[in-house]
């Protein structure tokens, strides 16, 4: 027997008590480390039914949901009819302020333009007049006829 041979003995014999001794609580450790493993992914599952079952109960509380859209789409489609019927009245009543504005500046013209003709009228009569009050024969006449009022006035009076 050489060293060689010891050596291996004796590293024979340590594996083997290791395995022997060893052995038993490694194996207990490695199952319970399966059954830890086994209860985590137990769990896993079970939690994962009840999600599947709570999402399963949600979605037939929205079975009406169908229904719901639908109203909700013809209410939006009414929405929006009534909005594009609003702005088509805003718009018409835009047009028929802005009408009005140009017919009231119109109506202010129109009525300066009568104003300074009938102004250039009264004044053409009265420089009319006051040319012919200049003329002694008008005046004459004019004094004649006062006069014959006056008189026939005065004798309807008397009467």
């Amino acid at each position: 027997m050489n060293e060689e041979t010891i050596v291996a003995i004796c590293l024979l014999a340590v594996w083997g008590g290791l395995i022997k001794y060893g052995g038993p609580g490694y194996k207990a450790w490695a199952e319970s480390q399966n059954e830890k493993i086994k209860n985590i992914l137990n769990s896993a599952r079970a939690d994962h039914t009840e999600a599947v079952k709570g999402r399963i109960e949600d979605v037939k509380q929205m079975t009406g949901v169908v229904d719901i859209t639908k109203a909700m789409f013809e209410v939006s489609k009414e929405t929006a009819r009534l909005e594009a019927q609003a702005y088509k009245l805003e718009q018409q009543t835009a047009l028929a302020a802005e009408a009005k504005a140009v017919l009231d500046s119109w109506v202010r013209y129109e009525g300066q333009v009568k104003q300074r003709q009938q102004k250039e009228l009264a004044a053409s009569i009265i420089a009319k007049v006051q040319k012919e009050l200049e003329n002694p024969k008008v005046l004459q006449q004019i004094l004649q006829q006062s006069v014959a009022d006056v008189e026939k006035i005065v004798s309807s009076k008397a009467q």
